[in-house]
């Protein structure tokens, strides 16, 4: 794990790559954490179907006894497409499940 230290941010990002489950009015899409902290975090997916500002669900599982499951519900901030298609998002946490 990686700790954004020149980061302006009230909260420290730690840098990950696993997996998530994206939910949006009953469609199911897989993707990436990317970075997590405490308000939020920086996603990746291959749908063009999530859009900013969107409501959606974010499902985490590190699949270690270590850290609890993410359950979340959360807003698309800022989402982006890249040259290679697939695209980025950051994720408001709205509640914490």
């Amino acid at each position: 794990m990686f700790f954004a230290q020149n980061d302006k941010r009230s909260f420290h990002r730690m840098e990950l790559n696993l997996p998530i489950i994206i939910s949006k009015n009953g469609q199911v899409y897989n993707g990436t954490c990317l970075d997590l902290s405490s308000t939020g975090m920086g996603i990746a997916f291959k749908t063009s179907e999530l859009h900013s500002e969107d409501k959606v669900h974010i499902q985490l599982d590190t699949d270690d006894e270590r850290f609890p499951p993410l359950d979340a519900d959360a807003k698309l901030i800022r989402v982006e497409e890249l040259e290679d298609g697939t695209f980025t998002a950051a994720v408001e946490f709205e509640a914490l499940k």
